[in-house]
């Protein structure tokens, strides 16, 4: 996994394509397949630590294709914290910037969404940075009954 300092290889998509995924799409085309180890339709999605670092130290820049303000990146996230610590911040869980997400009547995932704030916990200032996170329902994605162990640790650690 990259570090939000380190440049990674730039996904491009092709003329006149603009990546703008609903809900849904990111949870069953993405983040499925990302956690399956399958090919995605469109490899736009880099990969870096989204909690390393402050918002303003993200590789912005490596991802192209999206709306103006909006960036897309894999991350992992060890533990489901109210609040992540960070160098100069410290993101907090918005509790109604949450809920399930749903295709073909069935719920597929969860979305939750996390403000920046500058600042120590809890007098901090709340900025305009915000992170969605996408996390899958683990009953939708198939798990080998052969003890797949990588496949399981996945599901509950992949966040966007």
């Amino acid at each position: 996994m990259a570090s939000a300092g380190q440049a990674l290889n730039r996904p491009t998509l092709p003329a006149g394509y603009r990546f703008s995924p609903n809900n849904d799409d990111l949870i069953v085309y993405y983040l499925k397949r990302k956690i399956l180890g399958q090919q995605l339709p469109a490899d736009v999605i880099p990969t870096t630590d989204v909690y390393a670092s402050s918002p303003d130290k993200l590789p912005l820049d490596d991802f192209k294709g999206g709306e103006a303000n909006e960036w897309f990146f894999f991350s992992n996230r060890s533990k489901d914290d109210d609040t992540i610590a960070l160098d100069g911040g410290y993101y907090a869980i918005d509790p109604e910037g949450a809920g399930p997400i749903t295709w073909e009547g069935k719920i597929v995932g969860y979305v939750k969404t996390l403000n920046f704030y500058q600042g120590s916990l809890p007098n901090g200032t709340e900025t305009e940075w915000m992170v969605e996170e996408f996390r899958i329902n683990p009953e939708f994605v198939p798990i080998n009954n052969n003890d797949d162990r990588s496949t399981r640790e996945k599901e509950f650690s992949d966040d966007d």
